[in-house]
């Protein structure tokens, strides 16, 4: 029989780099899959198989299909958080190496994530979870102002508000279940459920890459994350590595937060707010960080994060790749984003700065402009490359970035 590795979510937009980092740690065939290949075909993979990555029973049918032609998946690895379930699912019916299903459910329902943190002593926020407006007027006063609205099940900062009183406590609410109404079904998950959880009143916020294995915990990196004005937070700009790379108690809470989680194998993405020497857990996932998070670590280490992924989903020891790995510059991705209004012109900047390593260019006249509520917002990327590490945390990727939104979309209000 014939063996392959599938990547699910791996055709998704700067996760491209996967392929990469998979074939670097096996000489398998590489594969993904998509529910309309011949539609949306991606020459780069060894096969692209016609499933829903984000459905068991889709995946099984087609793997079973292919199996009567000679071929089995040594493994099937989830690159983001819709893909998670559906993955290890998989595996645990094939027999293949996977994740208990109980870290499954504790990174992927928020609420019982937090409650994970709390029972384990990771410091997060005080949180009620509410279904309805009366339930969040009574987790507020409870918690007590300022909060933030988040559903429970989703990602990519969508939904999220910020609230001072009740007034934009209820129109937020009523905002977050709009957008929960638009994806829920898209992404497969519970758009009834929603934590009211106690604000932390500070934009400092890293996320924390970290491998998991065997019971070992390691953290590759740390990135600086730039959120857009509040009461929004979408993430505008990564940089890596912060700053904070070398801080053991930041280190320290997130691989706390993984085994709270019980991620036993696989790269996880912890989020930790900072409060002056207070570190407080936002969140866990157990896969790698998104948002070309991964292509910035290749840039400033000259490591392939996904290798590592792939190697603990294949059973190989991937600290090994790690040992004596030290960042020889800082990248970012940033994300292009015009005035509020109606797009009217698009224009290529007239100078590409030297620290500019890539530029996409995403909005098209007559689009218009939102508020910067979540990923959905954006109108391109744009990635930097600087050959020297920051001592302390710069704005250069905001205040670039911002530079070149103004030359490149001509707005106009309405």
């Amino acid at each position: 029989m014939n063996e392959y590795v599938l990547l699910l979510g791996a055709n998704q937009y700067l996760r491209e780099r996967s392929l990469a980092g998979a074939k670097s740690v096996t000489n398998l065939p590489i594969w993904t899959a998509d529910s309309n290949p011949k539609l949306k075909i991606n020459r780069y993979f060894d096969n692209c198989i016609m499933a829903d990555p984000q459905n068991s029973e889709s995946l099984l049918k087609e793997i079973m299909k292919y199996k009567e032609l000679g071929w089995s998946p040594r493994v099937v690895i989830p690159l983001n958080d819709w893909t998670l379930k559906a993955a290890n699912d998989v595996n645990r019916e094939l027999g293949l190496k996977h994740l208990s299903p109980e870290s499954v459910f504790l990174a992927r329902n928020k609420l019982a994530m937090k409650e994970a943190f709390i029972t384990n002593g990771v410091q997060t926020a005080p949180f009620v979870l509410v279904e309805n407006e009366n339930e969040l007027k009574q987790a507020a006063n409870q918690i007590g102002f300022p909060v933030i609205i988040k559903p429970y099940e989703f990602g990519g900062s969508g939904g999220v508000y910020l609230a001072r009183d009740m007034k934009e406590a209820i129109v937020s609410f009523k905002e977050s279940q709009d957008i929960m109404n638009q994806y829920a079904e898209q992404f497969g998950v519970d758009g009834n459920k929603y934590l009211i959880e106690k604000y932390i009143d500070s934009r400092e916020e890293i996320s924390v890459e970290v491998v998991c294995f065997n019971g070992r915990y390691e953290v590759i990196t740390m990135t600086e994350k730039y959120l857009s004005p509040e009461p929004w937070f979408a993430e505008m700009a990564h940089l890596v590595p912060s700053h904070r790379v070398n801080d053991n108690a930041i280190k320290e809470m997130a691989c706390k937060a993984c085994e709270a989680l019980k991620i036993e194998f696989g790269l996880a993405h912890v989020e930790i707010k900072i409060d002056g020497y207070n570190f407080w857990v936002i969140e866990a996932a157990a896969r790698p960080g998104g948002d070309g998070i991964m292509d910035q670590i290749e840039r400033a280490y000259g490591l392939n994060p996904y290798s590592l992924h792939v190697s603990t989903y294949l059973n190989k020891e991937p600290f090994s790749l790690i040992d004596n790995v030290k960042a020889k510059a800082t990248a970012a991705i940033a994300f292009l984003k015009a005035d509020t209004g109606i797009i009217k012109e698009v224009n290529q900047p007239s100078v590409i700065d030297e620290e500019i390593h890539s530029l996409s260019i995403q909005a098209d006249v007559g689009k218009i402009s939102e508020d910067p509520i979540c990923w959905r917002a954006r109108e391109g990327v744009v990635e930097y490359t600087w050959p020297i590490l920051f001592e302390e945390k710069t704005e250069k990727p905001i205040e670039l970035t911002q530079n070149l939104s103004r030359q490149i979309f001509v707005v106009e209000k309405v």
